[in-house]
């Protein structure tokens, strides 16, 4: 089999919100593209780490994350993988 031309990538439209890095966006809408999201993390008392789906506003410069729902698996297990350096299993939803 021949790859003839590729599909479309992934994206979603998004509004600058700032949602889970201190709100304060300036809701311009966006639409944001597999390359304009990087992974942010927060570790509690205990040492466990969540990950969160993050673009930067180039408007205002905001950070605002994406809802994990909205983020397909395979777009999560690559920026996953990239920012460990190893696979880390994601259950399917």
């Amino acid at each position: 089999m021949k790859l003839l031309e590729k599909g479309p990538g992934w994206s979603t439209i998004q509004h600058c919100t700032g949602k889970g890095n201190g709100n304060g966006g300036c809701m311009s809408k966006l639409l944001i593209e597999k390359e304009d999201i990087y992974l942010t993390t927060h570790t509690d008392l205990t040492g466990e780490t969540d990950y969160y789906y993050t673009f930067i506003c180039p408007e205002c410069g905001i950070q605002t994350d994406i809802p994990e729902s909205e983020i397909p698996i395979a777009l999560k297990r690559e920026l996953l993988q990239s920012k460990k350096g190893l696979y880390r299993r994601l259950e399917w939803r």
